[in-house]
């Protein structure tokens, strides 16, 4: 795979930082990322942000991945130095590829801009909670909110529009935070057909960061995973390995920093119950209602909601969420919560039964989830019939 020199061109209020790629088949011509020209001090003239973001596509292919554009030299080396070892292990059909650089050169002293992504969930609030809202060294203290578009929504226009969306709901949060929200469009999900967004979202996201090390220095990542959960070995997220693998790639000039491994979900989410703006923005549904807010039945709004109900902290929620919703349907998921070997859901029964809040047994719970589970099918199975 070749990279060509970047390009930024602006149209309409809008930049464009591009390069051209060829050498791959049936891949885009050109990686490209747009931005409100408003932000264009943040952007970086380096070829920094399409090595990362297209390395795993060159890994697939198996190919040397050559560059013309400027690329910091602590940052080749790291790549191949520690990077490329850790995506080997964790994504399979990946293998160690060379880096010909054209135009290596040193980093410079980092931007004083800090970083987040910002999706409203619990754990972007948490990276709020402690480089915003708590007293934090100024060098740490966040400047910036961002949100990416390289393949969580989907690809192509859907997801284009989905992003919209998302960006249009989170934004007078932001607004009421006070501090600029970012929305970065890419291409970069069309070159990765061959692999989903959640196994490679750690490179992809580092990308989008890395674009940004022209006004952001440090860029803070929400972490999913305590540390225990932490390994280097196959698997379907980079999630477990992320905390691990960034810090190779950390430059003098552009820090990628990890936050909130520390905690578990559940401790995460107290922490998130302090800060008044989750009250009304918190969003940790993978599904939009027509109002913006959290579905109240999915299984990410249903730990949610139990968690901050044993804390004493839901009837803050209802705005954020459809209490009533969650009410008609908890009995069901208490039943779920006790026999469940899901590792999120044993995370959240220690958490409620260290709470106090009594369970059904796991017996009882079993079989009343069976039942409900016949009764669906047999009133599925009784609809095909009608319908014949």
């Amino acid at each position: 795979m070749h990279i060509g020199a970047p390009e930024t061109t602006a149209d309409g209020g809008e930049l464009t930082w591009s390069v051209p790629v060829r050498g791959v088949a049936d891949v885009p011509e050109r990686l490209w990322f747009t931005l409100p020209e408003a932000h264009a001090g943040l952007l970086t003239e380096l070829a920094d942000p399409a090595v990362v973001g297209l390395l795993v596509p060159a890994m697939h292919a198996g190919e040397p991945l050559s560059v013309d554009g400027a690329v910091t030299d602590e940052f080749a080396h790291n790549l191949t130095h520690g990077y490329q070892h850790i995506l080997e292990a964790v994504i399979p059909g990946l293998q160690r590829i060379p880096l010909e650089i054209a135009n290596p050169v040193p980093a410079t002293d980092p931007a004083p801009g800090v970083g987040t992504g910002f999706s409203g969930g619990v754990d972007s609030f948490t990276v709020l909670a402690e480089h915003f809202y708590d007293p934090v060294a100024d060098a740490l203290r966040l400047t910036h909110l961002a949100l990416f578009n390289v393949g969580a929504m989907t690809g192509g226009e859907p997801g284009r529009r989905h992003f919209q969306r998302v960006h249009s709901l989170l934004a007078p949060a932001a607004d009421r935070i006070g501090l600029p929200f970012i929305p970065i469009d890419s291409n970069l999900d069309d070159f990765y057909g061959f692999a989903g967004f959640v196994q490679t979202h750690g490179p992809r996201n580092l990308s989008v960061a890395s674009l940004l090390q022209g006004g952001l220095g440090r860029f803070y990542f929400a972490s999913t995973h305590p540390f225990p959960e932490v390994f280097v070995g196959p698997s379907h997220s980079t999630a477990y390995s992320d905390p691990i693998s960034m810090p190779f790639l950390e430059t003098r000039q552009f820090r990628p920093l990890f936050h909130g491994s520390q905690y578990t979900r559940a401790e995460k989410t107290l922490i998130v119950a302090g800060i008044e703006e989750s009250h009304q923005s918190l969003h940790v549904c993978t599904t939009l209602t027509a109002d913006g807010r959290n579905c109240s039945r999915c299984n990410k709004c249903l730990r949610t909601e139990l968690t901050l109900e044993v804390t004493g902290q839901l009837d803050s929620y209802g705005r954020a969420f459809d209490l009533d919703v969650y009410r008609r349907v908890r009995r069901a998921y208490l039943d779920e919560v006790a026999f469940s070997r899901d590792g999120h859901v044993v995370e959240l029964r220690e958490f409620v039964q260290r709470s106090g809040l009594r369970l059904p047994s796991a017996g009882a719970g079993f079989v009343r989830h069976g039942l409900r589970r016949a009764a669906r099918k047999a009133r599925t199975i009784r609809g095909r019939i009608a319908g014949k």
